[in-house]
């Protein structure tokens, strides 16, 4: 499915729910009134709390591309001002609605209890209906609003069973339908606290949760060019998510680097549903001397990509000192040892060939690795042999600085 289908898709649930939200609203308050009934009443305005945050991810979706110079980042956080403004209205019915229920003297008498049960039989079946299908189409579409409404809906669903098992008490003789306004109050009050929180949150510019910034390291770290992750810092508007991430890259030529970034932000936003913008600061892992890795058996020979057994990893210092640091046990399988040379920030690998497979070749240019194919057998002539023609290289710069 393209950007555009999925994105109609969603407006289409959204306005669907609208539509349906709507629906039953008027048509509990309207036997709310006919009824008299105070837990019909509680959920009219649960359904109301719904219908209100249906509209507010309407136009959420409707306002997202409205930027200007004086608003660069949007009105994204326009729906989180509305929603906390919501929710205070919704703590103050949920307190009228308990009030009504359990300290006020005046009596209530229900009328027409068999119209009521008729209306929230209906509301059940259709809020059943409705959030089922949406719940589909949220985990097709990867849709987390369309999730959050499917269950918002849902919670409608449930709070109209609870109104119903009250109506059916009061109509064989028990006055239930006070208790059960209280219980569909306190779904309102829930329903409020989380608005309120959600939207609390996202005015404070709250980092985005810990499962969604470790799948997006996951998705960083399976580019290559990547040696490590310096920080990376999100926050949410809206609905809207944006990205501040600063990267140690392999050395690569400056055209090269901006195609690796832009390929690791096209995954994100490919892949983590509602990023409005990723901006990524990049810094080459280290800008003096060289590292090298020498593929050996356990002798300290050199060897190929499927024999090797053992990886020694030297640092070499401009002027050709060396440091040696403690050598890599691996299997023996060049796709193996190709992916951990591409991810360990060397410069050479010393091997006595070059890998056969392409993807290997392709996975160590890409992570600015170069193989040197050296006769040596032995690890320290091996060694040697690099130092010298990197002292040489040295040599031959000086000269064209000067």
């Amino acid at each position: 499915m393209t950007h555009t289908n999925n994105q109609l898709a969603k407006e289409k649930w959204a306005l669907g729910s609208l539509i349906l939200n709507t629906s039953l609203t008027i048509l509990k308050f309207i036997f709310a009134i006919f009824t008299g009934s105070l837990a019909l009443m509680a959920e009219a305005i649960h359904s109301f709390s719904d219908l209100i945050a249906s509209v507010i991810s309407l136009i959420s979706v409707k306002i997202a591309a409205k930027k200007s110079s004086e608003f660069p980042y949007g009105l994204y956080k326009i729906e989180n001002i509305a929603s906390v403004a919501i929710s205070f209205f919704l703590f103050f019915a949920a307190y009228e609605i308990i009030k009504e229920a359990f300290f006020s003297h005046e009596e209530r008498t229900l009328q027409h209890t068999e119209w009521a049960i008729f209306v929230m039989v209906i509301a059940m079946i259709a809020t059943l209906i409705y959030s089922r299908l949406e719940m589909k189409a949220a985990k097709e579409l990867n849709s987390p609003v369309l999730k959050a409404d499917a269950e918002h809906i849902w919670a409608d669903f449930l709070s109209s069973v609870i109104v119903v098992v009250g109506l059916i008490g009061t109509y064989f003789g028990y006055n239930l339908d006070k208790y059960a306004a209280a219980i569909v109050a306190l779904f309102i009050f829930h329903s409020g606290w989380d608005i309120f929180k959600s939207g609390l949150k996202v005015l404070l510019d709250v980092s985005l949760d810990k499962e969604e910034l470790e799948k997006i390291k996951k998705i960083i770290y399976e580019n290559p060019a990547v040696v490590d992750i310096k920080h990376i810092r999100g926050r949410v508007a809206g609905s809207f998510k944006f990205l501040d991430i600063e990267l140690l890259l392999h050395n690569y030529s400056l055209r090269e680097t901006h195609r690796i970034v832009d390929e690791i932000e096209k995954r994100i936003k490919a892949e983590v549903p509602n990023v409005d913008s990723v901006f990524i600061h990049y810094e080459p892992v280290r800008q003096k001397g060289l590292r090298v890795a020498f593929l050996t058996d356990d002798n300290k020979q050199i060897t190929d990509f499927k024999k090797a057994n053992q990886i020694i990893i030297a640092d070499i210092s401009e002027d050709g000192k060396v440091q040696i640091n403690s050598s890599l046990k691996v299997e023996p399988d060049e796709k193996e040892i190709g992916e951990i040379l591409s991810k360990i920030n060397i410069d050479i690998v010393v091997a006595s060939y070059h890998p056969e497979e392409f993807s290997v070749r392709w996975n160590l240019t890409k992570a600015g690795v170069m193989v040197w194919e050296t006769e040596k057998k032995d690890f320290d002539e091996a060694l040697t042999e690099i130092i010298n023609s990197y002292m040489e290289f040295n040599r031959k710069k000086e000269k064209e600085n000067d």
